[in-house]
């Protein structure tokens, strides 16, 4: 995408997409990374001036018990509505549940209970393996309900089939299992805070495209083993193929454009990538602004003579007062961080040990420097449906 008009395409981000890309295929596959486009007012395929849609940050995998374990995976919660119920536990002899998410219930050793009456009434006993007898609903031969948070099938895992070669249970699946927004996609008063409020569809040589923004894009996503991290794209412009199945719309040939600003890259931390010397105390900013990044990204310095002489800038200018520079004020130290920010007008901000020039805020209250990098996440979707008692 040419975010900036200037005729080439922008995504200086590139270079970091093979770091991400094995923790975003795994956030997919264990459902942890799931964000659901809700389209309103939208009722055909047709060409429209005016599309609106949201973008949540989605839940499938739940702990509706508040008991740490999750439900729907291969290890884990076997009863998300009983904190009682979970892998740590140890099985209670008497209460007729399955305790500690091992399949069976009452059992004394490595067999099951010789408990053989049927409190429950659905025709299996403790004995012959019922993992629960208070449930008729569940007992080992029944088919697994996706989605209520029960062992249903007695395998030791709710919302799930142990051994099987695929999930069973899946936001992905054709059985389009729900979907629950997190509550933190919705702002206070209950609306998206991730929204497009004035996107088009176009027909373009026999395909309805889609183009929106732009918006602020924000999104929580895995950048490394046991690292999550807000992304806050400015700018963000989306741009699809808008194709009808019969399950329902997708999104084919989606590209998302926008700008990572320098104070969103200064709060990524954690990250020890030693190709480009980054340690986890610093921020991907300063790897950006003051290590090998820059020149893998080639930005480019401030003019000469200019405030921002000797500073990397980025190559979006967001609020259109000139490019922002950021600086390490001695570059021949041990330290490779961001210590002095030039904003577009020539004003500067330096760091005074506890308070960072990314942080600066202008006479409004609004953050200084909101120029960034250019990024572009290319996506497609599937056809989904949002739980009825999502917030």
């Amino acid at each position: 995408m040419d975010l900036d008009k200037d005729g080439s395409p922008d995504n200086k981000m590139a270079a970091l997409g093979s770091l991400a890309a094995d923790s975003i295929e795994a956030g997919l596959a264990d459902y942890s990374l799931l964000l659901p486009f809700e389209f309103f007012d939208a009722p055909e395929l047709a060409d429209d001036e005016c599309i609106k849609f949201a973008v949540y940050q989605g839940e499938y995998r739940k702990d509706e018990d508040e008991d740490g374990e999750l439900s729907a995976g291969d290890a884990g919660d076997c009863n998300d509505h009983r904190s009682e119920s979970n892998r740590a536990r140890v099985e209670q002899v008497g209460d007729g549940i399955d305790d500690d998410c091992d399949g069976l219930a009452d059992e004394s050793g490595s067999g099951p209970s010789a408990d053989t009456s049927d409190a429950d009434g659905d025709g299996v006993s403790l004995a012959q393996g019922d993992c629960d007898d208070t449930l008729s609903s569940i007992h080992p031969g029944l088919p697994e309900l996706c989605g209520d948070g029960l062992d249903n099938n007695c395998d030791g895992v709710a919302d799930w089939v142990v051994g099987a070669d695929s999930p069973y249970c899946s936001p992905y699946d054709d059985e389009l299992d729900p979907v629950q927004i997190a509550a933190s996609s919705l702002d206070e008063a209950g609306q998206p805070t991730v929204r497009f409020a004035s996107g088009t569809l176009t027909m373009v040589d026999n395909t309805m495209h889609l183009q929106a923004g732009p918006s602020l894009f924000r999104l929580r996503m895995p950048l490394a083993a046991g690292l999550e991290v807000d992304l806050v794209i400015t700018a963000a412009t989306v741009e699809a193929d808008v194709v009808m199945t019969p399950a329902g719309w997708t999104l084919q040939n989606g590209r998302l454009g926008g700008v990572l600003d320098a104070h969103t890259t200064d709060q990524i931390r954690g990250l020890q990538v030693d190709l480009i010397n980054l340690k986890p105390e610093d921020s991907l900013a300063d790897a950006i602004y003051t290590n090998v990044l820059g020149a893998i990204f080639a930005l480019q310095g401030g003019p000469v003579g200019s405030p921002s002489e000797g500073c990397l800038r980025p190559d979006i200018d967001v609020d259109g007062d000139g490019l922002e520079g950021f600086c390490d004020s001695n570059p021949d130290d041990e330290l490779t961080t961001i210590d002095r920010c030039v904003d577009g007008d020539g004003t500067v901000v330096l760091d005074d040990g506890a308070f960072q020039c990314t942080e600066a805020r202008d006479e409004d209250g609004n953050l200084r420097f909101i120029d960034g990098v250019s990024i572009l996440i290319k996506f497609e979707t599937v056809p989904a449906v949002l739980a009825p008692s999502s917030p």
